[in-house]
């Protein structure tokens, strides 16, 4: 089964500055898409599947959100854009998912504007 087929939450496309630290390494990046249970960033450093890390982002009137993921899957091929990790979030704050649920929301509305 795929990543998109185990997704149980609507993911949009939203490029946040996403700070993310593991054991002693910590990088900068930028996130693809994000959903209310995690976001995919666009990275180089890759690390496995199973591997845990504390991102920092800002959403919205949100600042400096701490949060802890897990990767989930790892894509090595493609494109600048593509090459990254899909991070779970474990225990998101309510603040966060409600943020997201917004994002999600609004984007819903715009591509659907009818319904």
């Amino acid at each position: 089964m795929s990543g998109s087929e185990q997704r149980a939450s609507v993911r949009v496309p939203a490029r946040l500055k996403v700070d993310y630290s593991h054991e002693d390494n910590y990088l900068i990046s930028y996130s693809k898409n994000i959903s209310a249970e995690g976001m995919f960033i666009c990275t180089d450093s890759l690390v496995p599947v199973g591997t845990h890390v504390k991102l920092v982002f800002s959403i919205n009137e949100l600042y400096e959100i701490e949060v802890n993921a897990g990767v989930v899957w790892v894509n090595s091929q493609g494109t600048k854009g593509d090459i990254g990790l899909g991070l779970r979030f474990f225990d998101p704050p309510t603040p966060l998912k409600e943020a997201i649920l917004r994002i999600v929301n609004r984007i819903a509305v715009v591509d659907h504007p009818n319904h």
